[in-house]
């Protein structure tokens, strides 16, 4: 009976990596046109490209959303098959999440521009550092945002409205989702050819992990 329980331990441990696996693979798919982007264009490119470069992170709010219901189903342990999971995740309410993301990249583009123009064509530092905090703001905001999709029935702009409250309400939250990215980013640098494998699912899990408390918060209210 000790050989059998830690047979399943073993099978159950197993299942998680497989999960974790197919739900990053699928997120990889999901994304081929950035990739696409970094391989043809390059990384050091995306400050001259940005327009092209947002118009390829388009597919990402879905996919997002979509690791996002896998990992909270994980957590709960509801989890079923890896594509069943993420293939709802992605395909419930998609248009919503599409519209958001495309939302999202809109605000982060009339930012930048604007903090080029008056960093750079026409110099005002006051607007300067008001874009900059709108475009850093536009951008940790993100997890929040596809946390909140992914889980709840709410329109856009509530949640827009709710995952910026969160961001200025839950600091400890925010670092702690930067710090997600940070892990992720650090194992990539270490071993990038492991990381791949598996970097959407572990940043998409420890996010809704953290957030388990916070999430529990907005329910009971």
């Amino acid at each position: 009976m000790g050989e059998l329980f830690n047979i399943e331990k073993v099978l159950g441990f197993c299942e998680k990596i497989c999960y974790f696996f197919t739900v990053n693979l699928l997120f990889i798919i999901s994304n081929i046109p950035v990739l696409l982007f970094l391989l043809f264009v390059g990384a050091g490119q995306i400050r001259e490209c940005l327009p092209l470069f947002l118009l390829c992170l388009l597919p990402m709010a879905p996919a997002l959303s979509a690791v996002m219901y896998a990992m909270n189903r994980l957590i709960h342990g509801t989890e079923g098959r890896a594509l069943r999971d993420y293939r709802k995740g992605y395909c419930a309410d998609l248009w919503q999440k599409a519209k958001l993301g495309a939302g999202q990249l809109l605000v982060i583009l009339v930012c930048w521009t604007n903090i080029e123009f008056f960093s750079v064509q026409i110099r005002i530092l006051p607007l300067a550092v008001l874009f900059i905090i709108l475009f850093a703001a536009a951008v940790l905001v993100t997890p929040n945002l596809y946390l909140l999709i992914s889980r709840y029935e709410m329109s856009n702009l509530q949640i827009a409205r709710t995952a910026v409250t969160l961001l200025v309400a839950k600091p400890i939250a925010a670092l702690g989702n930067i710090a997600a990215l940070g892990v992720v980013l650090a194992a990539f640098e270490i071993s990038a050819g492991t990381t791949v494998l598996f970097m959407g699912s572990v940043y998409g899990f420890l996010v809704m992990f953290m957030n388990q408390s916070v999430m529990r918060q907005l329910e009971e209210r």
